[in-house]
């Protein structure tokens, strides 16, 4: 126990130099420049500009047509342009796939037909019958990178009419079941549905409180809270576990750890007292960050950022375990933490990115833990499970970096034997 809490002491005091400190101090201070910003942006009550918006019909029907005419008339859109297939094809037919569905490429809004949009939606085929009859189908929308805050309220608000017309439809559909008695006559269901498809779609999008939200401001800084905080976490998660192990290298080459090994101590108290060395310092650094920012937390989100905590740290471990010295090391720390914020969505929103960069997101902690923060359920699920499988998967890659690396130098040991 004594060499246990030496050597944690010991690696709390090796991180405590002037970079260390600053590594710790940093994500608040920039938390509290972030958070003084978004209050001087509320405090003005700054309007977003209204913007325009591109709805790709190919349902074709007079609903579809009519939800395009009902958004024209939110104040927040500047131009609503409806387009059919023939459309975008007379214009620009590479913007289309073999399939008729919009290409998810960035040159679409370079394309003269949707330059200066923030976003086209994509109505599929047969979406209000599909609805209605009880086959959703997803509404794709596809979002402009160069306008990331019109982008993201279009998200919203796409979302939100999304989640109104499936609530509608399940009303009417539990109606209906219970006039009939669980017997379905299918001219009957037919009739019904055609009698619900206008109080549905009126309901949807007459709700103007939905899409003139005046809670949007908050929501939207709600979310910026969000992401900040999961961006300051982040760093401390993955910068202050590779400060603490980026001396194995160098122990394990200078023969510091055969030594530790002679004295008594054991290698898997030396990776715990790591373990909670760094834990110390970044919780005792993510304090001022909760308390600046004061982000919505729940129990299970604390989960999630106990399980990213295990994540980083396993991955910076599992790195320094391939790496033969501190330099190699701490630059490869670098540029996995730099791609892991940035692919993750801590920097900038993923669903903005490439689909190349969004599939990579899914490998990196900040992505899960930018999950639990914002509250996605079920969120053991979407947020903790792939937390504790990536520590899990890191823990398993030391491991066999270290029995590879022992059995390769017991086999230079034998060889040395035979010569001398």
């Amino acid at each position: 126990m004594n060499s246990l809490k030496a050597s944690i002491y010991k690696d709390i005091c090796l991180f405590l130099s002037l970079s260390g400190v600053l590594s710790l101090i940093l994500p608040a201070l920039v938390a509290a420049a972030l958070m003084l910003g978004l209050n001087d942006a509320a405090a003005q009550e700054r309007r977003v500009e209204p913007f325009r918006i591109a709805v790709y019909d190919r349902d074709e029907t007079m609903m579809s047509r009519s939800l395009a005419n009902q958004l024209r008339d939110v104040e927040l859109f500047s131009a609503v342009t409806n387009l059919k297939r023939s459309d975008i094809e007379k214009k620009d037919a590479s913007l289309l796939d073999a399939e008729g569905e919009l290409i998810r490429d960035e040159k679409v809004f370079k394309s003269e037909l949707f330059a200066g949009y923030a976003a086209v939606i994509t109505l599929p085929y047969d979406f209000f019958y599909d609805a209605y009859t009880g086959d959703e189908k997803p509404v794709k929308v596809l979002l402009n990178g160069a306008m990331p805050l019109e982008s993201a309220i279009t998200a919203e608000l796409t979302g939100s009419v999304a989640e109104i017309l499936k609530s509608e439809r399940a009303a009417w559909y539990a109606a209906y079941s219970l006039k009939a008695g669980g017997e379905f006559d299918t001219a009957d269901f037919d009739e019904f549905c055609e009698r619900a498809a206008e109080s549905i779609l009126d309901s949807a999008l007459g709700r103007k409180s939905v899409l003139t939200n005046p809670n949007l401001r908050a929501e939207l800084a709600a979310s910026a809270k969000g992401v900040l905080f999961t961006c300051a976490a982040s760093m401390l998660m993955l910068i202050v576990p590779a400060g603490v192990v980026k001396t194995l290298p160098d122990e394990r080459r200078l023969s510091l750890l055969d030594r530790y090994a002679a004295a008594g101590g054991s290698f898997p108290s030396l990776i715990l007292s790591k373990l909670i060395a760094a834990f110390i310092l970044v919780f005792a650094a993510l304090a001022p960050v909760v308390l600046i920012l004061k982000p919505e937390l729940t129990p299970a989100s604390f989960a999630a950022l106990f399980a990213c905590f295990l994540a980083g740290f396993m991955l910076e471990l599992a790195l320094a375990s391939l790496l033969r010295n501190t330099e190699q090391f701490m630059l490869a720390s670098a540029a996995l933490t730099a791609a892991a914020l940035l692919f993750g969505g801590a920097i900038y929103p993923s669903n903005l990115m490439p689909a190349a960069a969004q599939q990579a997101g899914r490998l990196t902690p900040p992505f899960y833990l930018l999950r639990a923060v914002n509250g996605e359920q079920p969120i053991f699920k979407k947020a903790i499970l792939p937390l504790l499988i990536m520590a899990a998967a890191g823990l398993l890659l030391f491991i066999a970096g270290e029995v590879v690396r022992r059995g390769v130098k017991r086999r230079a040991a034998g060889k040395g034997a035979e010569h001398a």
